[in-house]
């Protein structure tokens, strides 16, 4: 079986931009970075999720298209000039299994191109055959194949990868092409012929390169002492690359290059657009998607026309469509005056991103920039970003508007009036109530009485069971567990697979108020239960065992929870179809939600899938709240589908949803049921749909939770540091408890 990659458009790089800073800094920065978007206009094309490719030369554009309908596949170009003015059609003649993913022009205005083939064979299930093969060929004005050059080998059963197709400035075409074993550089003539050949003289067969507006040809190498990849010059005539190598600062995985016009590459991330040249210390912004009200957060396939104008290809964030649009630098001075939001976050939400540009083009008031401290990390330091911003927290440096992540300590920070209430705002607002959401999820989220904290929807992380065999009732303490596994039979696993500092996770994440209160500082570490759970802890080994990776374990894995092979499951309750699926599927009867043991007995908790709050330092208090309303609006809570809304209205919706079978609708607009099903081995269980006793007892589950999801990577470090001689013989459970008990105390003493 023969396999290919194409790989001509994008290599992965990243470095670390500079952050604004101070508000001045910011305003002047909304206005540098602004770009017009405006879409082109492709009535030749019906579906512009077809395009495979674009290129412009000589003044005009180039758009390959690849069209699958019920006649089969059909491909053409549509040759337009860039103002839309002169447009026409180029049909290209070929098979139902061939298409074309490539291409560059020449200055006459024919077509050079990557010609993908494939067969395959499924009549045979023991002989299953799947073929490809790649052409380079060169199209006419009008679509006439003028010749094709075979550059795979359709005797060989190695890995194959095309890298590069490019124009060189002499006229000739340059493939850098790819086995498993070698890379290798072909050039071929106008007419077709292969001219020269060279073997690449390092092992390179992975990344990405590009030929440079000045026809330099650069490759991204990975170079495995340092972990990163390096752009290095290749000479295409010898197949060398350049002993000097030029990296480019931050986290490999951010940037996508393509190249550019005054600058070596243009830089893509999910913020915007960045110029780059060959030995630049820092990235150069260009333009910013958010400040330029652009609803999407990559753009794929650019060409660079000049300095200030590029084309590229998007997904709309809200269509879901590919759209090729033009983009032209706006002069600072002619974009539109408004009060600038800072609104920071460490990773974008993307209902967030969303909403900042909804936000930005409706608003004639306000205008939100957005400062994603995930810029910071590196290569070297995946935390840089969380770091950088608790310090700014800290300092009070604290933005209009904070997207917090599970790492964030809000309980350090909620006591320090840092944060502005927001019950006086939904008290204002006439079309929100209190009563309209879930109220015991509203209190969860408060810290002595004020809501500091904007919660939209939330998952729940929690411990089911079969209820006989932990009873009705949600809640239990760990020697309540004991008990219920000492009428288990001999080798019944608690949780399957787990390892000690999993659970050790789990037992802060889904428990850990039982041993801090927050509001008083008070910590009980020391305390009976915390010695139960080091106990219980000890049980679990520190690493995976050999089961882990076995076959037979992953085959029976299904069936455990119904066979008694294991008592528990941890997991995330986010719909109604997740219960109905855990009761049905997995377990085949009755289930508790029954929670993590602990002595408080509360060992559930609500996991925010956004979460925000609003600086008490604000100027714009009211333009911050205008921006944050709408995620507790009907508009928005109407939209959620995965993750519990707050919205009780949202609640009934889904469940009445539930409570039927699911259904699509087809081309004809008929509307087609189906069951969902569970697999144990190859055999399907069905999962019928959630009765109303069902739908109670899970919204009911839902308005009993009163916790919030911690995740504290300093106390679990603490008490896996001070656990580690306990579980090695080396100190009691009450010697480590003790030790562990004065330096979380310290801790949370020193961040309250």
């Amino acid at each position: 079986m023969k396999k290919a990659v194409i790989g001509l458009l994008a290599g992965i790089m990243v470095l670390t931009l500079a952050a604004c800073g101070n508000k001045t800094e910011e305003v002047k920065n909304s206005k540098e970075y602004v770009y017009r978007g405006e879409e082109i206009a492709l009535e030749e094309i019906e579906d512009t999720n077809s395009i495979s490719d674009f290129r412009i030369a000589g003044g005009r554009m180039f758009i390959t298209v690849n069209n699958w309908d019920e006649s089969g596949r059909s491909t053409y170009i549509v040759n337009r000039s860039l103002d839309g003015s002169d447009s026409f059609i180029v049909p290209v003649e070929l098979g139902d299994n061939q298409s074309l993913n490539n291409m560059v022009i020449d200055e006459t205005g024919n077509i050079i191109a990557i010609c993908n083939e494939y067969f395959e064979d499924d009549s045979d299930p023991d002989n299953y055959i799947w073929e490809e093969n790649y052409y380079l060929m060169m199209l006419d004005k009008e679509g006439k194949e003028l010749w094709k050059q075979q550059l795979s080998d359709t005797d060989s059963e190695e890995y194959y990868s095309i890298y590069c197709l490019e124009l060189m400035k002499d006229g000739r075409i340059l493939v850098i092409d790819a086995t498993a074993e070698k890379a290798g550089i072909k050039i071929f003539g106008t007419d077709g012929s292969l001219v020269k050949t060279a073997g690449i003289q390092e092992e390179w067969t992975s990344g990405q390169i590009y030929q440079l507006k000045d026809g330099t040809v650069v490759a991204d190498i990975y170079t495995e002492e340092t972990g990163k990849y390096t752009l290095r010059k290749l000479n295409v005539e010898t197949g060398e690359f350049s002993q000097e190598s030029y990296t480019v600062p931050g986290t490999a995985g951010n940037y996508s290059y393509f190249p550019g016009e005054g600058v070596d590459f243009l830089l893509v991330d999910s913020m915007g657009v960045n110029g780059y040249n060959l030995g630049d210390e820092e990235v150069r912004p260009l333009m910013n998607f958010i400040d330029s009200d652009l609803n999407a957060s990559y753009i794929y396939n650019i060409q660079a026309v000049s300095e200030t104008e590029f084309y590229g290809m998007i997904n709309d964030n809200l269509s879901g469509k590919s759209v090729l649009m033009k983009f032209t630098k706006v002069r600072p001075e002619d974009v539109v005056e408004k009060t600038v939001l800072t609104l920071a976050c460490n990773g974008m939400n993307w209902d967030v991103r969303n909403q900042v540009v909804k936000f930005n083009k409706s608003s004639e008031k306000y205008r939100i920039r957005i400062n994603d401290y995930s810029q910071y990390n590196t290569d070297d330091d995946y935390n840089a970003g969380t770091v950088r911003m608790n310090a700014d927290i800290a300092a009070g440096r604290i933005p209009d508007i904070l997207v917090l992540d599970s790492n964030f300590p809000m309980e350090n920070y909620s006591s320090k009036g840092l944060f502005e209430n927001l019950y006086p705002y939904i008290d204002k607002d006439e079309e929100l109530n209190r009563e309209d959401f879930f109220t015991n999820i509203l209190q969860a989220l408060e810290t002595k009485g004020e809501l500091y904290r904007l919660v939209p929807s939330f998952t729940v992380f929690t411990v089911a069971g079969k209820t006989q065999d932990v009873g009705e009732e949600p809640g239990w303490t760990l020697k309540e567990l004991k008990q219920a596994m000492e009428k288990k039979p001999e080798g019944t696993q608690v949780f399957t697979q787990e390892i000690r500092s999993s659970i050790l996770n789990y037992s802060i994440q889904l428990s850990s108020n039982q041993f801090i209160d927050w509001e008083t500082g008070k910590c009980s570490f020391n305390s009976e239960g915390f010695i139960d759970l080091l106990d219980f802890l000890k049980q679990f080994p520190e690493q995976y065992d050999e089961e882990y990776y076995n076959d037979s374990f992953w085959r029976d894995y299904n069936s455990m929870w119904r066979e008694d092979a294991v008592l528990l499951r941890i997991f995330s309750l986010d719909t109604f179809d997740s219960y109905n699926y855990t009761k049905k599927g997995v377990f085949g009867t009755d289930i508790t939600l029954i929670g993590f043991p602990s002595e408080n007995r509360i060992g559930s908790c609500i996991m925010p899938n956004l979460d925000m709050v609003m600086s008490a330092k604000s100027s714009h208090k009211d333009g911050a709240w205008e921006f944050m309303r709408y995620f507790l609006s009907g508009e928005y809570q109407d939209t959620i589908e995965y993750g519990w809304p707050l919205s009780k209205k949202r609640i009934e919706t889904l469940a009445e949803k539930a409570k039927k079978r699911p259904s699509y609708e087809d081309e004809d607009g008929n509307v087609i049921e189906y069951d969902q099903t569970y697999f144990i081995g190859s055999v399907e269980v069905p999962i019928t749909p959630m009765t109303d006793e069902e739908i109670e007892e899970v919204l009911g589950f839902l308005e009993s939770l009163q916790q919030v999801y911690t995740y504290d990577v300093n106390l679990i470090n603490i008490i896996s540091e001070e656990a580690a001689p306990y579980f090695a013989g080396q100190k009691s459970a009450q010697e480590a408890a003790d030790i562990i008990q004065n330096r979380i105390q310290i801790y949370v003493d020193e961040n309250r």
